[in-house]
């Protein structure tokens, strides 16, 4: 312990003992998660070593941090600049060293249990675990609370009809044997088990009642927190880049400390708020090209997508979640377990399994109005109608779409996105292109409803409204539009909390405001609705005659508005649908390189054809990569 005192006050002054530049809000506060923190660090990633451990505790005090306990954040009773430590897994260095250091400077933490582990560590952890005994004496220290990591959810179990396992605490099981998935109700069964085993076992071994979950790997779920909460679990924490507010107690996000930073990292990373400002770079392709009815051409099609993206180095893919043979947008199949639609096949979880573990983030692309329903009758009646010639019909439009006015219409979406969001493990959804409605569209009965408060006459052409009622049919519609998002938003958040949204739009919305009109598509709204707002910034489709010119000027529109250009994707095409031909690569290249020497942050492309190399790889690479230069030419 006297060496301790020494190393410690040595790090005050090779630290320094400077007033702080840094302020958080109040009731805001900081959350560091650490693991093991052993002398020596070697091949875990997830270690800190004890003269790192020390820096970082000496910068954050003598910069006039306060190290906070779950008692102040329960109580809401949060000082400015406030951080609360946690300590993952129980490994014995907590008991050797954390807990020694943190006794010598006063400052509280909470450490995390995986039950089933003290007695049975499993043969993964290699750094060895706390016993019982050491726990019991640190749970009656009223310096450290104890939290609950699960009794065995810390793991991952088979998700999917190929083999791929994820984590347990937010997956369902699949059976290879029944061939099912398991039920919500089994579910959310099974994991009510774990978390009521979990805190018993703790409260039986330790005397206490375990107020704390901290979801393994960070992951959770509403059911997961609907049944943390029915067990008895006040506080749930997550791993998120962010800073935590003391008013929803549901999920406190923490910073991992990883890679064992060097001090300067360490100050960087913290000054930032542990958040860099990401640069997205997007490949948007088809499953189609991927599906095979033969499983071992699949297998082999998959292989040879997998290597083409990931020695792309793209940050991102927007993945097909459904079928489109015919080419034309209009969804009758999916490509996973679904109540809605038929499925093609159970290939989309795979995909996305296949390009996670990778570190590739896979955003769903699906459908936001067109689907096909399997029943053409009830399809019939809850189709987009238009207003044309003196008769309501069908619309003629390219997109078969659902009335985003009708409850029934919606309902179904719903539960689409629902089963997808259930069964695979993706980062985010990018609403297709069809989530728009024409100046003649919509005249659906349920949206007739809403068309007579405005012109006092559902017979009456919307040609022959007034400029005032034109207006407020138009916003109304591109309100109904963006509400019935914000469901399938919330569709998704039930299983995928942390998830992004991506809205996609036609150029001209941003070209001209005006065009609203015409699509029931409004930039500035999306903006505001959504994380990212996608431009399709296609030169041969929109028939545009100075590509560059007309590239650069979309960027300088978005410019205009506030957070336009941190959240707007501009993507090129790469192939001519009118000449039915590939676009040169280099044109392809070329577009892109002006869009980010105009200053867009994001830019993807679509789309790609992996059997053909399209585009050529090795020339759009060194664009569309967001591996760190040099990066090795392949």
């Amino acid at each position: 312990m006297r060496r301790l005192i020494v190393f410690i006050f040595t790090m005050f002054f090779i630290v320094g003992s400077s007033a702080a530049t840094e302020s958080s809000a109040r009731n805001t506060f900081l959350v560091l998660s650490y693991h093991d923190i052993p002398k020596d660090v070697y091949l875990d990633k997830y270690a800190v070593d004890q003269a790192s451990f020390i820096q970082q505790i000496e910068y954050l005090r003598t910069h006039g941090y306060h190290f906070i306990s779950l008692e102040e954040v329960i109580k809401g009773d949060i000082p400015d600049k406030a951080v609360l430590l946690t300590f993952d897994d129980a490994y014995l260095s907590f008991y050797e060293f954390v807990y020694p250091t943190l006794k010598l400077y006063g400052y509280p933490g909470v450490l995390a249990v995986v039950t089933s582990w003290i007695d049975n560590p499993p043969p993964d952890i290699k750094a060895p675990l706390m016993s019982w005994k050491q726990l019991n004496e640190i749970a009656k220290s009223n310096l450290v609370e104890i939290a609950s990591h699960t009794q065995n959810l810390h793991r991952e179990v088979l998700y999917n009809p190929q083999g791929n396992k994820s984590w347990a605490v937010v997956s369902r099981v699949y059976n290879p044997k029944t061939e099912t998935y398991e039920t919500e109700d089994d579910y959310r069964q099974r994991i009510h088990d774990d978390f009521l085993l979990s805190r018993n076992i703790l409260r039986k071994k330790l005397g206490v009642d375990v107020r704390a979950m901290v979801w393994p790997y960070g992951k959770y779920n509403q059911i997961c927190t609907e049944e943390a909460k029915r067990v008895g679990f006040e506080v749930m924490f997550t791993i998120e880049n962010k800073w935590a507010q003391a008013d929803n107690l549901n999920v406190i996000p923490r910073c991992m400390v990883t890679k064992n930073p060097p001090i300067e990292e360490f100050i960087k990373d913290f000054k930032q708020k542990f958040s860099k400002p990401i640069q997205h770079r997007i490949m948007q392709a088809d499953l189609d090209l991927i599906y095979d009815p033969d499983p071992v051409q699949q297998e082999k099609n998959l292989d040879i997508f997998i290597e083409r993206t990931f020695n792309m180095k793209v940050s991102a893919v927007y993945l097909q979640a459904f079928c489109d043979e015919d080419g034309d947008g209009n969804v009758c199949s999916v490509y996973f377990p679904n109540r809605v639609l038929p499925m093609r096949a159970d290939l989309f979880n795979r995909v996305v399994h296949q390009l996670s573990i990778r570190e590739i983030e896979v955003y769903a692309w699906m459908p936001m109005l067109s689907i096909v329903l399997p029943n053409e009758d009830e399809n019939k009646s809850l189709r987009v109608k238009e207003f044309r010639n003196g008769e309501k019909r069908l619309s003629s439009s390219w997109y078969q779409r659902l009335s985003p006015f009708s409850p029934e219409a919606r309902r179904k979406l719903v539960m689409l996105y629902e089963d997808m969001a259930i069964n695979a493990r993706i980062a985010g959804v990018v609403f297709q292109d069809d989530g728009y409605l024409n100046d003649f569209e919509d005249f659906h009965p349920a949206a007739c409803e809403e068309y007579r408060k405005i012109s006092g006459n559902d017979n009456i052409p919307y040609q022959e409204l007034s400029p005032e009622q034109k207006r407020r049919w138009m916003r109304l519609k591109t309100k109904t539009l963006i509400e019935l998002s914000e469901k399938l938003k919330k569709a998704v958040f039930r299983y995928r909390p942390d998830a992004l949204f991506v809205r996609t739009l036609y150029a001209l919305v941003l070209m001209e405001p005006e065009s609203e009109e015409w699509f029931a598509q409004n930039y500035a709204d999306s903006l505001k609705a959504y994380d990212y707002v996608m431009i399709m910034a296609y030169p041969k489709m929109e028939k545009v005659k100075h590509p560059v010119r007309w590239l650069k000027k979309l960027v300088q529109e978005a410019k205009k508005y506030r957070s336009g250009l941190q959240k707007t994707i501009f993507k090129v095409q790469t192939y001519d649908w009118d000449k039915e031909r590939w676009i040169n690569t280099k044109t392809v290249d070329k577009w892109l390189r002006v869009l980010v020497a105009s200053d867009s942050w994001h830019v993807g492309y679509y789309p790609d054809n992996y059997t053909e190399n399209k585009p050529d790889g090795s020339i759009i690479r060194m664009t569309m990569s967001v591996e760190d230069f040099p990066f090795k030419r392949r």
